[in-house]
């Protein structure tokens, strides 16, 4: 989050998605899933980053342990709480 001139954080609302970058984590770090893919609705489960590579992403996620290779345009950091779970 940006911090105003005050030192106080403040939240960025409708900004244009062509100022947007998004954040990977290195391997071990935490991740969201962005897109729903592989016939089941994984879109904002959490996770942790166990590889990464040519494009792909292995994660296991936080709630059921399972084990996924996503692309890595379907992720991102995920810098929230860790217990903050659907």
């Amino acid at each position: 989050m940006p911090a105003s001139s005050s030192g106080h954080r403040v939240v960025l609302d409708r900004v244009p998605e062509r100022y947007l970058e998004t954040a990977l984590p290195k391997a071990g770090g935490r991740v969201v899933i962005l897109t729903s893919s592989s016939g089941r609705d994984y879109l904002h489960s959490k996770g942790t980053l166990l590889e990464r590579g040519k494009g792909r992403g292995v994660v296991q996620l936080h709630s059921d342990k399972s084990i996924l290779t996503l692309s890595l345009d379907d992720l991102a950091e995920w810098v929230g709480p860790v217990d903050e779970e659907e």
